[in-house]
């Protein structure tokens, strides 16, 4: 008898697996057909979304998303899940001053700055970059207020429609979600060890799988909600018919660092100059005594010539 639960339990595992194989791999077209009630009851689910236009984004009213869908009528007003980035490069006087500005407007759009650097760009002059996080409803705001900090350039804008893809994430969730409970309610009829084994390793592969789509649907949301400006500040550069206040700026120091590099420059260069010698010297020792050798040689020949020479005249006399 329990060998007959248990091929139950292991034909209803296997039933639960193809069907939300099956749910999955149809949960998109079925959307798309505006056949299926459930996958138009899932997208009704939603309750944070943007509203987008040719005007721009803004808040808008509560709406049957799934059945919007289904009807048909999203030609003229549809829900988007919309990511918006925009990006500015700005010139100003004091980068520390306007940083500081930037930090205010951020906290009254009850955003917030997930990065920032701020470098030397040569000396005396600074620049800065930032990496801002501001609520999608006040992404055009937040955006002229930035450009009115200084000098704006290269003032960039850009969104990317992600709803198609937050639908079918949610809906593969779903899905998966509730595999999930026909799997548990298989563990509970299930009796022998082998049966609540198999079920548990099911379980624990639907799981890890609902906790990656969870994690990503988690993100995407985050992405839509919060609108990302990246923001470059470079302090104006002194035109040159100006005087530089920072020209005799720690004149000391680079005085003391100039003197010190000549001084180093030296002892590096006579510490050459003796190693170099001491890799010659054994072939200037050869040199110097070959020569030494030539020059005997050749003073005793020139001798033994003079002293033939002298020898000679007497005979001629």
């Amino acid at each position: 008898m329990k060998a007959k639960q248990g091929k139950v339990i292991i034909i209803l595992v296997a039933v639960a697996v193809f069907a939300g194989i099956l749910l999955a791999s149809c949960a998109a077209p079925a959307y798309y057909m505006g056949t299926d009630d459930m996958v138009a009851e899932e997208a009704a689910m939603d309750a944070e979304y943007i509203y987008s236009n040719r005007s721009g984004v803004a808040d808008a009213p509560e709406v049957d998303f799934g059945k919007e869908m289904l009807d048909g009528r999203v030609g003229e007003s549809s829900l988007r899940h919309v990511i918006r980035t925009g990006s500015i490069e700005l010139t100003v006087t004091d980068p520390r001053e306007k940083i500081s500005e930037v930090r205010v407007i951020v906290e009254n759009s009850e955003g917030m700055i997930s990065s920032s650097n701020i470098y030397e760009i040569r000396d005396g002059q600074y620049g800065a970059n930032l990496t801002l996080r501001i609520p999608n409803v006040n992404f055009d705001p937040v955006m002229e207020q930035l450009q009115a900090l200084g000098r704006a350039r290269n003032v960039q804008t850009g969104t990317d429609d992600v709803t198609m893809q937050y639908i079918d994430l949610q809906s593969r969730l779903n899905n998966q979600q509730a595999q999930e409970e026909r799997l548990v309610e298989i563990l509970e009829m299930a009796e022998t060890v082998e049966d609540v084994l198999e079920v548990e390793r099911e379980l624990f592969r639907i799981r890890g799988e609902i906790e990656t789509m969870t994690a990503q649907m988690n993100h995407l949301q985050d992405q839509v909600s919060y609108a990302t400006i990246y923001l470059n500040i470079r302090e104006e550069t002194i035109p040159t018919g100006g005087i530089s206040p920072g020209a005799f700026e720690n004149l000391g120091g680079r005085i003391g660092e100039a003197f010190i590099g000549s001084i180093n420059f030296v002892l590096n260069a006579v510490s050459i100059a003796i190693i170099a010698f001491s890799a010659l010297l054994p072939i200037l020792l050869v040199l110097g005594i070959t020569v030494i050798l030539i020059v005997l040689l050749a003073r005793r020949l020139s001798r033994r010539k003079k002293a033939a020479a002298d020898g000679a005249f007497p005979g001629q006399e």
